[in-house]
């Protein structure tokens, strides 16, 4: 039986709460296991308790320091802990590390439950809220706003058993997006296609071939194997001759959660949906995605119908024009009769970018060795802003692949780690994505503490002594989310709650994909893109193929994003509860924007992590509202030279610095001059003269 003085005793041997810390306050990873984290969590739970008593016990009158500010600072010791965690699971999802994320994962339900409904709390905010407030400068206003804002959004002014209602709500829809995770990636793992005939893999390239005859040999067979993960699956839908297995492999990949095995997600998107609808109406919300658009940039489902329409409206002729061009092609090549199918849909596309461009993505990879596209990208952040990078091996990682720099600023002074994962392994998160480990803010002493940031992707790992190349999507993947990372990284603000990337969602993408605009910039590209083996810099014929190509189906991306923004909104409007088919009703759904023939096996629903498990619930749009922010903010950069650092400056200091201090229509109306206006993507997409010739 254990004692007090045991716990005592093994809380201060955690590294997660000892103070154990490596060069800049690095997380102890070498140090730490899984049994660290349950306690570690609750013990950080335990402290803020304690915090948060002291300020509903403080007998002076409530004002913004001693309330509004306090709170907002008393949750970071917790926050290092569950991101530090939650970096690991990211990389590694294994059975035993699931289990331990659900315990975390209920425990922050609870604790976050307990601190919204705390009525004394609620008390002192709510005299803050709305006593004088004249003397709080635009920061402190904009905080007091979002956390009195944030309160009644949690149930704080719900009663009696409408509390137990909120509380068994929130903690059951925090089990369920674990499971439908959880079920994701299980059926990815799950499926795998073994080939034994050389004349199978035909037309695939050498290092996919390579990578795939290792896998196989790892799982002690002759042949190939190929998996659902992307490094693996894309390119074999891509570029595998054998239609059947094109097939096959399709089928298998848009039918992840909807096989009717036991990873089968479909009634847990029906119990999401319904739980989402019934929490939303216990706080006074007709629907999930007005609950949700009310703290939006959109502000509602008016806004965002209005935007996907015109998209629509502006690119589905052109969409219909490309898939028609698409299928002409594949007639040509297989005969009149020839029945058009979605796995066809990659391969005869590339074979048209291909004889229309004289490209394809292996005539690229050779100029975008990984190791030269990080150095790209940390070239294009120094020009821009100035800051620099400094590898060090010698900090703590949570997976052997994972790489560490230290960021300076332009004077030299520290501003951030940044770890970066970059290979796909079984059981790793599908898909990209950045987050942070340590948020940045400044405390009551002003001490600026500075971000932990981590940058993942699912490149295909190399075989040993062989490059890691890269194709012209997976470069923007980069930039993406290095954009994303810039944002974190460059954060300059006084409370943790307002760091950057803590802003609305459908402005959060706009520091990451104004980043893509670069990567088909020559004044970029020829200061990093050598061929990896002769060092010779990439082609001027090869630059101008390259922005050429980039409109190829432009306007089908864009249809197929509006789609997925539907879908999205579909579910999160519903207003009575949903027990119909759910790919039926995905169907239904984007009918109207269908371009090639339905297969009502599949969907996107079952697997779409985003707004199931996510954090993009009735705010999917937001991709394509950003789009049209970065196209139009990048267009700034276009008209003043795309290397501009005073540009760079201005977008530094009023977009990526400034976090959640102020509004962000506010902050790009400061960058921009004017409200973002549609044109520029219209124009980068080439849409205005495809229609012009329908």
């Amino acid at each position: 039986m254990s004692t007090d003085n045991d716990k005592k005793y093994n809380l201060e041997s955690n590294p997660l709460l000892n103070g154990e810390r490596r060069p800049f306050g690095a997380v102890p990873y070498d140090r730490i296991t899984l049994e660290h984290f349950v306690p570690a969590v609750e013990e950080c739970i335990r402290k803020e308790e304690v915090a948060i008593e002291a300020i509903c016990n403080d007998s002076e009158k409530a004002t913004f320091e001693n309330t509004i500010a306090r709170l907002d600072y008393c949750g970071t010791e917790l926050s290092v802990v569950v991101c530090a965690f939650n970096a690991l699971i990211n990389a590694r999802s294994y059975d035993e590390i699931l289990a331990v994320e659900e315990q975390i994962q209920l425990l922050c339900t609870a604790h976050q439950n307990n601190i919204s409904l705390n009525e004394r709390l609620f008390a002192r905010i709510k005299e803050v809220y709305k006593g004088d407030n004249s003397n709080l400068d635009t920061a402190q206003k904009r905080l007091l706003e979002q956390t009195y804002t944030m309160f009644v959004r949690g149930g704080a002014n719900l009663k009696g058993e409408e509390r137990d209602t909120y509380r068994g709500l929130t903690e059951r829809l925090t089990a369920l997006s674990l499971k439908f995770q959880e079920n994701s990636i299980k059926d990815t793992d799950a499926f795998t296609l073994h080939i034994t005939d050389a004349g199978d893999i035909e037309g695939l390239p050498e290092d996919v071939i390579e990578s795939a005859a290792n896998l196989a040999k790892e799982n002690g067979k002759e042949g190939w194997i190929f998996t659902l993960h992307r490094p693996s699956y894309l390119p074999f839908i891509t570029y595998c001759r054998n239609r059947e297995l094109r097939r096959q492999i399709y089928m298998a990949y848009n039918t992840i959660g909807a096989k009717g095995n036991e990873f089968d997600n479909r009634e847990i998107v029906k119990e999401i949906v319904n739980k989402r609808l019934k929490l939303a109406r216990l706080l006074g919300y007709n629907t999930y995605s007005d609950y949700i658009l009310a703290e939006r940039m959109a502000q509602n489902t008016d806004a965002v119908f209005s935007m996907l329409g015109r998209l629509t409206w502006s690119y589905l002729p052109a969409a219909r024009k490309e898939m028609d061009e698409i299928e002409e092609f594949a007639r040509r090549h297989e005969g009149d009769g020839f029945a058009f199918q979605r796995w066809d849909f990659a391969y005869y596309s590339e074979k048209l970018k291909e004889q229309k461009y004289n490209l394809n993505d292996e005539m690229i990879r050779p100029y975008f060795e990984l190791n030269q596209a990080i150095y790209g990208a940390f070239y294009l952040a120094t020009r821009l802003y100035g800051i620099t990078f400094k590898q060090n091996h010698e900090i703590p990682v949570f997976n052997p692949d994972v790489k560490v720099w230290e960021v300076y600023d332009y004077d030299g002074r520290y501003i951030a780690l940044l770890y970066c994962d970059f290979f796909a392994r079984k059981g790793k998160h599908a898909g990209a994505w950045m987050d942070s480990i340590k948020p940045q803010y400044k405390d009551g002493d002003g001490v600026d503490h500075r971000p932990h940031i981590t940058l993942s992707t699912n490149y295909r790992k190399p075989m040993p002594g062989k490059p890691t190349l890269l194709n012209h999507d997976e470069f923007n993947t980069l930039m993406h989310e290095f954009g994303h990372c810039l944002h974190g990284i460059l954060s300059d603000v006084t409370y943790p709650g307002q760091c950057s990337p803590n802003v609305l969602w459908d402005f959060v993408e706009l520091p990451s994909q104004i980043m893509e605009n670069f990567a088909t910039e020559e004044e970029f590209l020829r200061h990093f893109a050598f061929h990896h083996k002769s060092g010779e810099s990439i082609p001027e014929e090869t630059l101008q193929r390259i922005k050429k190509a980039q409109t190829f189906k432009a306007a089908y991306q864009c249809v197929r994003q509006v789609g997925l923004g539907l879908i999205d909104q579909a579910w999160h409007n519903i207003s009575e509860p949903f027990d119909g088919d759910v790919l039926e009703y995905e169907q239904s759904v984007t009918a109207a924007l269908r371009v090639m023939p339905v297969i009502k096996e599949t969907g996107i629903t079952p697997q779409f992590g985003h707004i199931m498990s996510g954090g993009y619930a009735a705010g999917y749009y937001s991709y394509k509202w950003a789009e049209v922010l970065d196209a139009d903010a990048y267009s700034r950069f276009k008209e003043e030279g795309i290397l501009n650092m005073k540009t760079a400056q201005s977008f530094r200091d009023n977009i990526l610095s400034k976090g959640d201090s102020e509004h962000p229509m506010e902050l790009y109306i400061r960058f921009r001059g004017r409200k973002p206006q549609i044109g520029a993507l219209l124009e980068r997409d080439g849409i205005e003269s495809i229609c012009q010739h329908l």
